[in-house]
């Protein structure tokens, strides 16, 4: 059996040095949350605890982290990834709504927003492939702050795959990294996206989530 204290070292080792980034850190550490007893005992003390069995959760962050996508032909952030991982999101928490995706380690990642029935968020990960690879966890708002939510969900005439839709054919071979329905300063109902089009060029779509007016800056 493998020896889970080096093997935890190495592999959080390896994953924060892909781009150092601290939203990477809190993604091993969220995942590995389920895992924490094993965690804690292979690496406090190694005389005590020489081995155990890799956690599942582990396993598939890793396996996330570091493939590609299982479909040669799917790009990270492309219409068919997004939307393949919003319904994997969607059939994790019955009756939930999307409320943001953002892209994650260059894709291989997406940290998915839902918002339940009542306005409950829920958070989640799943990978380009469209797997979900964390449990949903639930974000701790209050009731004005659920009721804000379900407002926001039932004025919503442009979906999640509507908004998607629209905001990649307005930037044709883009990768939408972020896309967040929310009102914005002047009220308006929106879906936001960043977009990396061709050349590493930005772009800020926004979609009218009640009449599905588009408008876009950037490029």
């Amino acid at each position: 059996m493998p020896d889970f204290r080096a093997w935890l070292c190495e592999a959080t080792g390896s994953v924060t040095g892909m781009n150092g980034g601290k939203r990477t850190k809190a993604i091993i550490s969220a995942l590995f949350a389920g895992s924490a007893l094993l965690a804690a005992a292979a690496c406090g003390s190694a005389g005590t605890q020489s081995s155990v069995r890799m956690a599942a959760p582990a396993r598939d962050v890793i396996a996330a982290l570091t493939t590609s996508p299982s479909d040669p032909g799917q790009e990270a952030g492309d219409t068919a990834s997004l939307e393949k991982a919003g319904a994997a999101a969607t059939d994790a928490v019955q009756g939930s709504t999307i409320l943001s995706v953002q892209a994650e380690n260059d894709g291989k990642i997406w940290e998915i927003q839902l918002a339940g029935p009542d306005g409950t968020e829920h958070v989640l990960e799943v990978d380009a492939a469209g797997k979900a690879i964390s449990e949903p966890r639930v974000k701790d708002t209050g009731s004005s702050e659920k009721a804000r939510v379900v407002g926001l969900v039932k004025a919503a005439k442009q979906t999640f795959k509507d908004a998607v839709e629209k905001v990649s054919a307005a930037v044709p071979q883009g990768e939408i990294t972020h896309i967040s329905l929310d009102r914005y300063n002047d009220n308006a109902l929106v879906w936001d996206a960043d977009v990396m089009g061709p050349g590493e060029t930005w772009h800020g779509v926004k979609v009218n989530a009640e009449d599905g007016t588009v408008t876009k800056t950037g490029g």
